[in-house]
């Protein structure tokens, strides 16, 4: 219950329900309260501006005062919290463009048709680019980002979405390529000088920053080949870098920075142990003449190559606490806009593609930075964005 609700009906029994007594002039004896949450009628405000025309009396030129950015003499427009809300339906519900001209329609009581919505969508992309300049610039001053990428399809074509971000901050891009042409057009990585943490995708690791690489993406493998090849090192090396892990969260949780050099010393033995047990479990087998294609064993051998050969970047969270242990923050970025995907097939052109990543990005960033998306948008359409906070 709030002590300021908007209005108070008051309820005055009229006569005694045993006796029939009048009581319109008897005292109150106590009140009771019930308090009930509901929407106002929803109707859109209609705000006419007339703009007036004056003549000089000096020179006689006629001068009209200006209307609103966008609005022209006898136009008709959605204002700027109709725009904002269709966007957030669109960009953050992620509805596809007739549901949302529909419960638009619905809930308003007015027509909203698709040209208002990608009008609406286009408007606010434009006003967003500060904000994403900020984000980039944000991002590449960061001590720890983190990197993924997924397939997008945009015209019936396969493309990749690729994303960086921290906790505060998110940036979405959509490229023809998976490959190092992606993160260099979009200019992030190239600049970045901190912690880059992401899956062991090798174009990540043609970059110039420090690298660390998402332990989940190796649990599920080890999984799988502890599961299908019986391969009891598989799930003791599991087994190790969870145990890595528990360590690492009970130190951080009191208040330590590293654990000991003597900690570290021991598990970073047992876990070349266990790879060069792998290895000699799995020597690759002799390949019969005439055949091609991968040998039997092949994914275990690879992955005990890894193993071996990213060992410190396996286990850089182990060493500084600051480096996660997966790239889970990265993957639910990247998740809801696999969710769009489904809900709407694909993008029917890269233009609107590229104002969804746009705006997704700008959103994203603002809900990690605790700003009230509709107020977020809001501003946009006012023509003022909020401008996002660096980290620290």
């Amino acid at each position: 219950m709030v002590c300021q609700p908007d209005s108070i009906l008051t309820l005055a029994p009229a006569v005694c329900e045993r006796c029939q007594q009048d009581l319109s002039t008897v005292a109150i004896t106590r009140e009771e309260r019930a308090q009930v949450w509901d929407l106002p009628p929803v109707r859109l405000q209609v705000t006419e501006y007339r703009s007036q025309v004056k003549r000089c009396p000096c020179c006689q030129q006629e001068t009209r005062a200006a209307f609103p950015d966008g609005l022209q003499p006898a136009s008709v427009q959605y204002g700027p919290m109709t725009r904002a809300l269709a966007v957030y339906l669109q960009c953050v519900h992620l509805l596809p463009y007739a549901r949302t001209c529909q419960i638009l329609s619905d809930l308003l009581g007015t027509s909203f048709s698709q040209a208002s919505l990608q009008a609406a969508l286009q408007r606010g992309s434009t006003q967003v680019e500060e904000a994403l300049e900020y984000i980039k610039h944000g991002l590449m001053g960061s001590q720890v980002m983190h990197n993924d990428e997924t397939g997008f399809r945009i015209a019936g074509k396969g493309r990749w979405l690729h994303v960086a971000a921290t906790s505060h901050l998110t940036y979405y891009q959509y490229h023809e390529k998976r490959g190092k042409q992606a993160p260099d057009a979009i200019g992030i990585l190239p600049h970045f000088q901190g912690i880059s943490v992401h899956d062991s995708w090798a174009s990540y690791l043609e970059y110039a920053c420090t690298h660390a690489l998402c332990n989940v993406h190796y649990l599920r493998e080890l999984t799988f080949i502890s599961e299908r090849y019986k391969q009891q090192w598989a799930n003791a090396m599991k087994g190790l870098l969870l145990e890595i892990k528990a360590q690492v969260d009970l130190a951080r949780a009191q208040g330590k920075a590293v654990l000991p050099r003597a900690t570290r010393q021991e598990y970073e033995a047992r876990y070349l142990r266990l790879v060069e047990q792998g290895i000699a479990a799995n020597p690759p087998p002799q390949r019969k003449k005439g055949t091609r294609g991968p040998l039997r064993g092949d994914d275990v051998r690879n992955l005990l190559r890894r193993l071996r050969d990213y060992q410190t970047l396996i286990l850089r969270f182990m060493h500084q606490f600051i480096v996660p242990f997966d790239t889970n923050l990265a993957e639910q970025d990247i998740r809801m806009m696999k969710v769009q995907q489904k809900i709407a097939g694909c993008f029917r052109t890269p233009e609107g593609a590229t104002i969804f990543c746009r705006l997704r990005s700008y959103l994203s960033t603002m809900r990690k930075q605790g700003v009230h998306l509709l107020t977020a948008l809001h501003h946009v359409f006012l023509g003022s964005p909020l401008l996002p906070s660096f980290e620290g």
